[in-house]
Formats: structure tokens, C-alpha cells, sequence
């Protein structure tokens, strides 16, 4: 027989695993969760974003249909405004026509806010003799309120400008 120290060792049936020697097995696994991870969260991403989406179109749904209300408020505030004009011209028109002295008898029993929405719609040169006529006190208090009306009285915004932009 034949000495085995003689025979060199019979070749390896497989090649080693370099992957197994160096490290870089264990770190294409990491890489592979890791690519998992991303994959996944992906996945949530999109669902999120679908979700978004159909949400996105019940609001410009709920939003086409507060429109056409929102335009009817406007109409429905323009008439009331309108009416208010036309009720408060006709007042106007009433003490203007009437002698200053009646009218600011008149005007010292009215509340002050009456009083400041009828001065206000006058000429100068007609509420002037009335003002000079009522009673110093509540003459006061009318200039008072006009002289600040214009810094205090805000603009009334439309019903359509409190919907986003873009809005259906």
C-alpha cells in the first residue's frame, strides 16, 4: 500500500465560500433587510398616498357642492344689503327734510348707533345744523363714533373668498 504521506489530499469536492470567510455574507443580509425595509415602507407610502388622494377628492366633492350655496348666501347677503341701503336712505332722506331743530329733538331720544348710521349717510351740510341742535352730550358721543367709525368698521369679506383657492 501506499503511503499517505506520499499523496497529496484529494481536492476539495466544492470551492469555500469566500462570503463565509470575509464578513460580507453577514453584511448582504443587513443589506437585504434593509432593502426589505424600504420595500415595505414603500408600499405603506403608496397606500398612504392613495388614501390622500380619495380623501382629496371627497373634499373637492364637499367643496363643489358648498359653492353654489356659498353663491346664494352672497346673493341672498347683496338683497338684505340692498334692502338695508334702501331703509336707511329713506330715513336719511325723512330728517333731512325736516327742520334741524326737530330733528336733532328726534335724534337725542334715538340710540346713539341709530343716530351714527343716519349722520353718517347726510350730507355735512345738513347733519351739521342738527348736530349743532341736540344736546351737547349726545352730540359728543355721535362725533365720537364717527370720528372712529372708519378705523373700527371692518369690510365684510364674500363667502366665496373663504374657500381655498382652487377649490372646484
Amino acid at each position: 500500500m501506499a503511503n499517505w504521506k506520499d499523496k497529496p489530499p484529494p481536492p476539495p469536492l466544492c470551492k469555500p465560500d469566500p462570503l463565509d470567510q470575509t464578513g460580507e455574507r453577514k453584511l448582504l443580509l443587513q443589506l437585504k433587510q434593509r432593502a426589505e425595509q424600504l420595500d415595505s415602507r414603500a408600499a405603506a407610502l403608496n397606500r398612504q398616498e392613495a388614501e390622500l388622494a380619495v380623501e382629496k377628492e371627497a373634499i373637492a366633492k364637499q367643496i363643489a357642492a358648498i359653492k353654489p350655496l356659498a353663491q346664494k348666501l352672497e346673493q341672498i347677503n347683496a338683497a338684505h344689503k340692498a334692502a338695508d341701503q334702501k331703509k336707511w336712505t329713506a330715513l336719511v332722506s325723512t330728517y333731512e327734510t325736516m327742520d334741524p331743530r326737530s330733528a336733532a329733538r328726534i335724534f337725542d331720544g334715538l340710540d346713539p348707533k341709530i343716530v351714527l348710521n343716519v349722520i353718517q349717510r347726510m350730507s355735512s351740510r345738513k347733519s351739521a345744523p342738527i348736530l349743532a341742535d341736540m344736546s351737547p352730550e349726545k352730540a359728543q358721543i355721535v362725533t365720537e363714533k364717527l370720528a372712529g367709525m372708519t378705523a373700527m368698521t371692518p369690510k365684510p369679506q364674500p363667502v366665496a373668498s373663504l374657500l381655498p383657492d382652487g377649490a372646484p
